[in-house]
């Protein structure tokens, strides 16, 4: 790491310190005298490193590392710095702007903390007028945002849309966590249980039609009516999770990690590569991992 003190032979050092520093790092590293990989980045060129830095917080919190937390969380504030200068430069809208809209979004969804006119009716509970507040905002936001666009599409116009940009199995939990806070759920986890019976169902007549038609072309309609019957198995089996308070990412990144260490701990263990193994043999290898991982 580089020392506070070696970091003052940097020319104009004090001019890069604290946020106006980075605002100011970033222009001239946009600028013709900067860096050229960072002045042919575009709003489109940086989405996969935003996708990459918030991940990487993440990751940094789970390890408890405050060092790397702190590296991560900087990367990711760069990031959104550096967005937000590339939008400038095309006159669109400047990071004042961005401050300014999340500014405005705070003050006008916590009433109950910002607005000196607030105040609670007898026998309110400040929990459930929080929830109705929040979602009567986000209701009259969207309608807005609907109003502003020329043409809105069908998934975004829902109470429930949570961006496709999310890991799918986190999305999923998103979205049935937003219909459960709008009264849209199981009753009990029973129910939640049989929605999965009844899909897998669904999926098998579906693999019936298609194996039906075997000896013909395969009929694209049943393929994607197959893959939409997949997926919404994994849809209720999210379900499950939540209500067990169990995040469907963690559970599986879990399983994930618990066959990789199988798998190697089976790796170590057999005599030849596993093409060269007959099934009996791989399945003892897998059961005797089970005993030992």
């Amino acid at each position: 790491m580089i020392g506070q003190k070696n970091m003052k032979n940097y020319e104009n050092y004090e001019k890069y310190s604290g946020i106006q520093g980075l605002i100011n790092i970033v222009k001239k590293l946009r600028s013709e005298e900067g860096c050229p990989w960072d002045r042919k980045q575009t709003e489109e060129t940086l989405k996969p490193y935003i996708i990459e830095e918030a991940y990487e917080v993440v990751d940094a919190i789970g390890s408890g590392e405050k060092l790397e937390i702190m590296e991560e969380m900087g990367d990711l504030l760069l990031q959104v710095i550096f967005l937000s200068d590339v939008y400038e430069e095309k006159k669109e809208f400047s990071l004042d702007d961005v401050i300014k809209k999340v500014i405005e979004k705070l003050l006008r969804r916590h009433p109950h903390v910002f607005d000196a006119d607030f105040s609670l009716k007898e026998g309110e509970c400040l929990d459930d007028v929080i929830l109705k507040n929040w979602e009567r905002i986000k209701a009259e936001e969207k309608m807005e945002k609907q109003q502003n666009t020329c043409a809105p599409s069908k998934t975004k116009n829902s109470s429930v849309y949570v961006s496709e940009s999310l890991p799918a199995l986190h999305r999923a939990n998103m979205i049935q966590e937003k219909a459960k806070r709008l009264g849209f759920d199981f009753d009990n986890l029973g129910d939640a249980f049989n929605k999965i019976y009844e899909e897998l169902a669904e999926l098998k007549n579906e693999l019936n039609e298609l194996n039906k038609s075997k000896d013909k072309p395969k009929d694209e309609n049943v393929l994607n009516k197959i893959k939409e019957e997949y997926g919404d198995i994994i849809f209720s089996v999210v379900n499950i999770g939540r209500f067990m308070d169990i995040h469907p990412c963690n559970a599986l990144n879990k399983s994930s990690n618990k066959f990789i260490e199988r798998f190697g701990y089976m790796e170590k263990k057999a005599s030849l590569p596993f093409s060269e193994l007959d099934p009996q043999k791989l399945d003892d290898l897998w059961e005797e991992s089970k005993k030992v991982l």
